[in-house]
């Protein structure tokens, strides 16, 4: 991964309080995301984690986990060509943001229709 992206990553989780790791293997690419649920359960912020599954060679295809930890539901997503893990993160990024705010507004924890 570019030293950039690394960068990118920290300062989108100092923004937003969102902890971001990616995993770039040969043949799949995994970001997971904390994203902390609604500000009105208190102080202390909990977060749910999130995973964005894809790979080279998913023609820009994506798995997005909503409660990877405690189900077996999935989404599925086409976010264009994607040919590096740099290319990933900087397309999942916005996704996780869209995600984040949906939770802050206590619309985020359904799943819609393309729940497997």
């Amino acid at each position: 991964m570019e030293e950039k992206t690394l960068e990118l990553m920290k300062k989108f989780e100092q923004d937003h309080e969102v902890y971001v790791s990616a995993t770039d293997k040969l043949t799949y690419w995994i970001i997971y995301a904390r994203i902390p649920k609604s500000r009105a359960q208190g102080v202390h912020n909990l977060h749910a984690g999130r995973r964005y599954v894809s790979g080279p060679n998913e023609e820009g295809n994506v798995l997005i986990l909503p409660d990877p930890d405690n189900s077996e539901s999935y989404i599925a997503e086409s976010w264009g060509a994607m040919r590096t893990i740099d290319d990933f993160v900087k397309k999942a990024l916005p996704h996780i943001l869209s995600d984040k705010e949906a939770a802050d507004n206590g619309t985020g924890e359904g799943c819609g229709t393309s729940c497997g």
